[in-house]
């Protein structure tokens, strides 16, 4: 089976979980979706989505300025929400979010070298998946031990967490160990036996794991700095989870919101535009558990996608604009080059 026909299976796959959930939810919740963003409450959604944003860029510019790069803030919001919006809207695709960043980032500022811009992408990254997933398995746990769903879901939920943040654990110890990664997955998976692993797109992106290693030093403030801010971004999307529980159900807590947390980090993993399906399910299983009912959480998830939406979709306009540029450079390279 090619990659397109399944990334189209899994897309129609996220659509019918999507309308079975909303069908679920029923006409009536659909109605209450649009009225919260479309009032004083939506406003304050989006800004706490706009702060959530804003740290992202802040700690994107605190490590581009590490390696001695202090890039102007505008372009930098410009370049992060274009490679958010591929992430948000095309998680399936080569061209992943990271990829295009560091590509338009080349563009943008041609005296960085593709290192430079790897590494940083890849930094940028690795800090906001370590306080990602500490979040989502905080909020994991509290669900297992609070919810009401089966013991065996709920040790299943941990167990798929558990998972990822080993992956996440596993570079750290690499970093401690000052060790390749990179090397030590090519040894595991066989590709050190190809060519590809000699070849000089791999010593690139190997000089680029040790620019990588160098920032993640408990003795570098930049680190300290880097990390606060991914901290503040979830902080302030933890906020929005909390004051959207609130609209709905009347009450929200911090254990309660933290549970909700974990399970929206949960299902955006998936690679399904926008979470499709994934986010529904998962949210809609996690407002069961609490207690909250599977329309509530239904009704979340509509506003909490929206939300997010609303920046993706700015980020597309300048996707297209950093796209439009580099395509119109090539054609001018290109005559020129002809004799």
């Amino acid at each position: 089976m090619s990659r397109s026909l399944k990334s189209v299976l899994v897309v129609l796959l996220g659509a019918l979980i999507f309308a079975v959930v909303t069908a679920k939810a029923g006409p009536q919740n659909l109605g209450r979706a649009f009225s919260l963003l479309f009032d004083f409450w939506g406003l304050a959604l989006l800004f706490l989505t706009l702060l959530a944003v804003f740290f992202g860029v802040l700690r994107l510019r605190i490590i581009f300025k590490s390696f001695g790069d202090d890039l102007p803030l505008k372009d930098i919001f410009y370049l992060w929400l274009s490679g958010f919006s591929v992430s948000y809207l095309a998680p399936f695709s080569i061209f992943s979010g990271d990829a295009v960043k560091a590509y338009f980032t080349k563009k943008r500022f041609n005296h960085l070298s593709w290192e430079r811009n790897i590494s940083t992408s890849a930094i940028d990254r690795i800090a906001d998946a370590t306080l990602f997933f500490i979040f989502m398995l905080a909020g994991l746990a509290v669900f297992a031990f609070n919810g009401e769903l089966s013991f065996c879901l709920s040790a299943g939920v941990l167990g798929v967490a558990g998972v990822m943040l080993a992956l996440l654990l596993l570079f750290y110890f690499k970093r401690w160990r000052r060790e390749s990664a990179i090397i030590w997955l090519f040894k595991i998976t066989g590709i050190d036996k190809f060519k590809f692993f000699r070849s000089q797109e791999t010593e690139t992106v190997l000089r680029a794991e040790k620019e990588v290693f160098q920032f993640f030093s408990c003795s570098k403030k930049y680190f300290w700095q880097a990390m606060a801010f991914s901290l503040a971004r979830q902080a302030a999307l933890f906020c929005r989870a909390g004051l959207l529980i609130f609209l709905l159900a009347g009450k929200a807590g911090f254990f309660r919101t933290l549970a909700v947390f974990g399970f929206a980090n949960l299902g955006s993993m998936s690679p399904v535009p926008a979470s499709l399906g994934t986010l529904d399910l998962s949210l809609g299983l996690a407002f069961s558990g609490l207690g909250l009912g599977f329309s509530t959480g239904a009704v979340f998830t509509m506003v909490w996608r929206a939300s997010d939406l609303l920046f993706a979709f700015a980020g597309l306009g300048f996707f297209i604009k950093f796209g439009l540029n580099a395509a119109e450079s090539k054609i001018l390279d290109f005559f020129k080059r002809k004799p």
